[in-house]
């Protein structure tokens, strides 16, 4: 899950009936779910769109509701996106407000595994499950990506490739552990601990800080003209790159409360 994502209570069953979804939207307006390998179908079908994933990288904060705690994800994970804002930033893409989710029987798998009144299920399918990763869907997807018909063969096959070249270039861990070691982590809250990263019990301080923000500045802008390359000289759609690069590094360290100036 993301950082993003907000805790709720299941509503409560009414009296004498047996305890069933109802469809309320409340998981929905919380927060999309994850895919598991087992949801490529719906890639190749265009059930879903890479426009509508994002990809959650390793070392990014995330919610860990096992665990009742903030901690960084161990491996990348493959989310629908929402459409930000205050309220429901994290609100699925393919909820409907009055009608529901709009691909429900094609829905992925921790969705068809969710109950919130027994999330054991959903549990189950977490701990035993496999997270689909970018590298197995764009392998899925090498025939041809459903939203993107324009895209040409050749290019499709160069995606892994950039993804790869983007993650030696700009590492989410290191990043967002450096950021730890000066002080920048998500604020507690709703009930949750934060489990923080070992290197924030070496802080930084005087020069070393100095070089740390430094860094941290050069990796926002490095990821910044990744970006920018990718759609205008590699001929990339700017929508499909949440789901190949992720989120920004920029936005990763303003989550956490740094801003990185615009630098040379």
């Amino acid at each position: 899950m993301s950082m993003q994502q907000q805790p709720f209570s299941p509503p409560a069953a009414d009296s004498g009936e047996a305890a069933s979804c109802r469809r309320c939207g409340t998981c929905c307006l919380r927060g999309g779910p994850t895919l598991m390998v087992g949801d490529t179908a719906l890639l190749v079908s265009g059930t879903l769109t890479l426009e509508s994933l994002v990809c959650l990288r390793a070392g990014e904060w995330s919610r860990d509701d096992s665990r009742k705690a903030l901690r960084p994800l161990e491996g990348e994970r493959i989310k629908i996106a929402g459409p930000g804002g205050r309220v429901h930033p994290w609100r699925c893409l393919y909820y409907r407000e009055g009608v529901g989710c709009g691909i429900y029987h094609q829905r992925p798998a921790q969705c068809s595994a969710l109950f919130c009144m027994d999330t054991g299920p959903l549990e189950e399918l977490l701990s035993k499950g496999r997270h689909m990763g970018r590298f197995a869907a764009l392998n899925a997807l090498k025939g041809g990506i459903p939203g993107f018909e324009g895209l040409s063969a050749s290019l499709i096959a160069v995606l892994p490739d950039l993804v790869s070249a983007h993650e030696e270039q700009v590492s989410v861990r290191e990043t967002l552990e450096l950021a730890d070691r000066l002080g920048f982590y998500p604020a507690q809250g709703h009930g949750l601990a934060v489990e923080r990263t070992a290197g924030h019990e070496n802080p930084l301080e005087g020069r070393e800080r100095e070089q740390a923000v430094a860094e941290l500045g050069e990796a926002a802008r490095t990821d910044a003209a990744f970006r920018e390359l990718c759609v205008e000289r590699g001929g990339i759609p700017a929508a499909m790159l949440p789901f190949l690069l992720g989120r920004s590094i920029k936005d990763l360290l303003a989550e956490v409360g740094l801003k990185p100036t615009p630098g040379r």
